[in-house]
């Protein structure tokens, strides 16, 4: 091989020596010719293959954020947990079980050979092994166990991104599992909720939280009807109160043992995933309104140590763009035996609870991907050469990355900053459950009041004004960056290739749901706008004010350009939202949106950059008011800026200084 690596020496070879004779009788030897020999299957050219470096050495965005966001004896505590997951997460085994499903897609089996309906769905050896490593790697489990108190959520999302590359999408059931989780725990701190609906809501919530595989259940989150999917005010599942049970009724029980509820739910389900789910959450209409029930997905069959559906039936499977590995169907529900959730005709609000965790969750789920997409980039950036230079050098080139990451880490951070906000807000809640359970606290239960957080009694009112925005934003920021991640590999990352470390077309097929789920673009925009006209304005706008002026009024002099500025964005949005009609602003709502989330990003850039004074976070900060045209345009010395754009996408660093990676964490 050459000195470079790349171009291999079969490509030429040498023909014999000729002798000449020369006038005077003087001989002349002619030195080898180097005689081009054609590639073939075999011989010629062969791209060296990328390494893929464990992404707690390799993301400065997932750096940083662990950084700012969890205190340091956390931090410390945590860090060899993510590197050895991040190892495995890259793993042959694991890679092995995420080409298996998505090779091995889910089917039914609709009737029994004798013509019994039996509705057998088979899923993938794949998928059930990613799901199990799931559960027991805290997925779910990790926000309920509260061992750091507030710490635990953006420590949960932030070992959560690192799976999401990974994870094949068995993340779409830890969503909804977490949401519906911290539903019931809602309505289980209530000491008024008693009987049978208790003893099956807490069934449920130990078996939703559980990291024991063989307890652990999932739960499906359906809404969806075929009338429109985030438009519930027509849902046509009807429910009835008929707690008188038939025999067999009275005999059977759900598979944790539990009672059978006392409602009977009817109609039709659109779209559900997690179908494989042991459990579901669901809306249905009572002749008091929208309500929300839960039921077990299976019931036992009365004398038999066998299982039936509880009054479920799956019509079809979902034939999708992305999220193959991942069953989605259209069910048809005949008197499911179901509990009541809360309170009958609050439906909509009950399910509110569920939506913000799983918009948190679809966030950081773009994210992840996006995350793993620009990691494959690296990797191929560092060892792909044009002509006889590094790929990694081209300045053009790598100031299309610097763009992307500079994107990318302000994405992580408001993920990760959203998911400190929830586990500011929660605190009380967990706190009322320990109470009612006869449980004692555990984990740092201790509010920290900083400049990266707003104050815990602020907290709440910027968690609702932001979950809308983060849901929106990364999701659009994911697909497009993903997009550019497949060019920037050439024809390769166009390809469905077999190996998934490098399937960037993968990455980029599951992504693209994730601003569907859970609420469109759109929708989120409107949601925004709920908020700042709601009947809370006034103290979502004060939260919000007092925040960006204390985050950013300490600015140390290097970031004081950039903090003005973010200030003037921020005038300007609160000026704009007060001063037009509210037509308009429904109008550009997702214009607003945006560039809500714009000054929301770029003060925690500034936050960040603050915190420790790194260089590298500063060019950072450099780079997005470039990017984003809210600095002057440069006119000094182009090669400083070269330097900044290496510096935002490489900081120097490789597999040698895993070592340092971790000190300086």
């Amino acid at each position: 091989m050459s000195k470079e690596g790349i171009f291999n020496s079969p490509q030429r070879r040498a023909q014999p020596v000729t002798e000449h004779k020369q006038p005077g009788g003087r001989q002349h030897v002619s030195p080898p010719v180097h005689q081009p020999m054609p590639s073939s299957s075999t011989e010629g050219f062969f791209q060296t293959p990328p390494i893929i470096l464990n992404q707690l050495e390799d993301d400065i965005a997932l750096q940083r954020s662990l950084r700012l966001f969890l205190s340091d004896p956390i931090r410390d505590g945590v860090t060899p947990e993510l590197h050895a997951f991040g190892d495995r997460v890259l793993s042959e085994p694991v890679m092995t079980l995420v080409a298996d499903a998505e090779r091995n897609l889910p089917y039914l089996k609709p009737f029994t050979a004798w013509g019994k309906r039996q509705d057998e769905l088979i899923t993938s050896e794949g998928w059930r092994k990613l799901s199990t490593i799931g559960i027991k790697e805290g997925m779910v489990g990790i926000g309920y166990e509260n061992q750091y108190g507030q710490y635990s959520r953006p420590w949960q999302f932030c070992k959560y991104l690192v799976w999401t590359g990974s994870s094949c999408w068995v993340t779409c059931p830890s969503l909804m599992t977490d949401g519906v989780a911290s539903a019931l725990r809602k309505h289980l701190s209530d000491p008024t909720l008693q009987g049978q609906s208790r003893e099956a809501m807490g069934s449920a919530y130990e078996r939703l939280i559980s990291r024991d595989a063989d307890l652990a259940w999932t739960t499906g989150q359906w809404m969806t009807e075929r009338q429109g999917g985030s438009d519930v005010s027509q849902t046509e599942t009807l429910a009835r109160y008929a707690p008188e049970l038939s025999e067999a009724e009275a005999q059977s029980s759900g598979s944790d043992g539990t009672p059978l509820g006392p409602w009977l739910c009817s109609g039709f389900k659109w779209f559900s995933s997690a179908t494989d789910s042991q459990m579901m959450m669901f809306l249905a209409r009572t002749s008091s309104g929208i309500s929300t029930f839960m039921a077990p997905m299976r019931r036992t069959i009365p004398g038999t140590n066998e299982t039936e559906l509880n009054g479920i039936q799956i019509q079809r499977l979902k034939n999708k763009l992305g999220t193959r590995a991942l069953p989605t169907a259209e069910l048809v529900l005949k008197d499911v035996r179901a509990y009541l959730v809360g309170t009958e005709g609050q439906g909509v609000k009950e399910i509110a609870t569920v939506l913000n965790v799983a918009r948190v969750h679809n966030a950081v789920s773009a994210i992840g991907f996006w995350g793993r997409g620009l990691s494959i980039v690296r990797a191929f950036a560092r060892v792909r050469k044009v002509g006889l230079k590094p790929l990694s050098s081209k300045a053009a080139f790598v100031r299309t990355l610097a763009k992307l990451h500079v994107e990318y880490k302000a994405n992580v951070l408001l993920c990760i900053f959203v998911a400190s906000l929830l586990g500011v807000v929660e605190q009380p809640q967990i706190a009322a459950y320990n109470e009612a359970m006869g449980h004692s606290q555990q984990g740092t239960t201790a509010i920290d009041a900083t400049t990266t957080l707003p104050s815990p009694a602020a907290a709440e009112h910027v968690f609702r004004l932001l979950t809308p925005v983060l849901k929106g934003l990364t999701a659009k920021s994911a697909i497009a960056g993903l997009a550019e991640c497949m060019e920037c590999m050439g024809g390769v990352g166009y390809l469905e290739n077999d190996d998934m470390q490098y399937n960037i077309a993968r990455l980029y097929r599951d992504v693209n749901v994730c601003s569907i789920w859970e609420g469109t673009t759109d929708m989120m925009a409107h949601d925004v706008l709920r908020v700042v006209f709601g009947k809370t304005s006034n103290e979502v706008m004060s939260a919000m004010d007092d925040w960006v002026g204390s985050a950013l009024k300490t600015a140390d002099t290097s970031l004081q350009l950039a903090a003005v500025k973010i200030l003037s964005l921020w005038g300007k949005w609160k000026d704009d939202v007060s001063s037009r009609e509210r037509g308009e602003l429904e109008l550009r709502s997702r214009e607003l949106m945006e560039r809500l989330g714009d000054v929301v990003m770029s003060v925690l850039l500034v936050l960040d950059a603050r915190s420790d004074s790194d260089e590298v976070a500063a060019h950072a900060v450099s780079a997005w008011m470039d990017f984003k045209g809210y600095s002057a345009p440069h006119t000094g010395n182009w090669q400083k800026l070269v330097e900044r754009n290496q510096a935002v996408v490489f900081r120097p660093q490789g597999p040698q200084d895993a070592g340092e990676t971790r000190a300086r964490l």
